[in-house]
């Protein structure tokens, strides 16, 4: 799920491209059961430096994740028959942009009867503007690119997701992941390996400009609330380093979004907890909003660094900012194989 285009069989590992922000993360990684970095590089989100950065990977084709800033999310329901014309006809009064845009869709759940002649089913819609995605087409293009597969920041995220939590004793956990930019946030809940909801934020981040230091696989920002669900207190992913200061400003505004995505996610599924938080993105570098928006939401919160499962990334590709890209080369490396 989730490219707009076939990824076919290749001998040469994909070129994971991310727009995220003012940059752009280029990564590559070695076909293997220990992923391991074979180069990746930050240029400057015009563009311009793309071709400059092809010397050091190997290969031509690419994969490219497009920013959450040009993502469309919306949760609809719709008749279990629904064409592709009614879906979009729903869209569009949510936003014009559905109009001109490639859509995909996951189906969250059933509702309804079908004997009855009410079934309905939840899907989440992702859509990018079509005009969007042919000037990314063009500008990888100039640089010799051929790309094989477009993506979105939803699909890299819970492959992240799979690869840090796929544990006998976690399988069943349900896990908020919020991936802060700096013109865009991005969250979603999945249950297990299974995305159940998502949504796109037009909010600023309230991140500090500091660079990252090579850490543990999650850093833990903060506790559970005490009233907190039994799972959030017995079921701690293993490897945390816990961080002292919590002492951030949190960003208000997301603060709203995101207790109106749990009060989404309560309705739906009422015997399911948010059971903790993972944050990702270039605004995650912050730690402090991080752990205040955790605690202020009652739930764990952690802030993802992809070093800890790519070796020889920790140097050049490690940290929040890099979960996305990370993600989307151990997708479809392992298509590729």
């Amino acid at each position: 799920m989730g490219s707009w285009n076939l990824l076919n069989n290749r001998s040469t590992p994909p070129i994971a491209i991310h727009f995220g922000g003012d940059v752009i993360r280029m990564m590559q990684i070695q076909r293997s059961n220990e992923p391991t970095l074979h180069y990746a590089v930050e240029v400057s989100g015009t563009g311009h430096g793309i071709e400059a950065a092809m010397e050091g990977f190997l290969g031509k084709q690419c994969i490219v994740g497009l920013p959450s800033g040009d993502l469309l999310v919306q949760h609809v329901r719709v008749p279990i028959e629904a064409s592709e014309k009614e879906i979009r006809e729903q869209l569009i009064p949510h936003d014009s942009r559905w109009g001109n845009a490639e859509i995909r869709h996951l189906c969250v759940m059933f509702t309804g009867s079908g004997s009855q002649g009410n079934a309905r089913q939840e899907l989440i819609c992702l859509g990018i503007d079509r005009n969007v995605m042919l000037q990314c087409v063009d500008d990888l293009e100039k640089s010799k690119l051929q790309i094989v597969a477009i993506t979105a920041p939803i699909y890299a995220s819970i492959r992240v997701f799979d690869q840090l939590y796929r544990r006998t004793e976690n399988a069943n956990r349900t896990s908020m992941l919020i991936e802060i930019e700096d013109k865009a946030s991005m969250v979603m809940i999945a249950q297990g390996g299974n995305c159940v909801f998502a949504n796109q934020f037009d909010t600023r981040s309230n991140s500090k400009s500091k660079s990252w230091e090579p850490i543990p696989s999650l850093i833990k920002v903060s506790a559970a609330s005490e009233h907190g669900d039994e799972r959030r207190g017995t079921m701690q992913p293993r490897g945390l380093r816990e961080v002292d200061k919590n002492n951030g400003k949190a960003n208000d505004q997301l603060v709203v979004e995101l207790e109106r995505c749990l009060r989404h996610h309560d309705a739906l599924f009422p015997d399911r907890v948010v059971d903790q938080i993972i944050f990702s993105g270039h605004g995650a570098n912050d730690t402090e909003i991080c752990a205040s928006i955790a605690t202020k939401l009652g739930i764990a919160g952690y802030i993802a660094d992809p070093s800890a499962w790519i070796a020889e990334s920790a140097e050049v590709a490690g940290g929040p900012a890099w979960t996305t890209v990370a993600g989307m080369c151990l997708r479809y490396t392992e298509m590729a194989a």
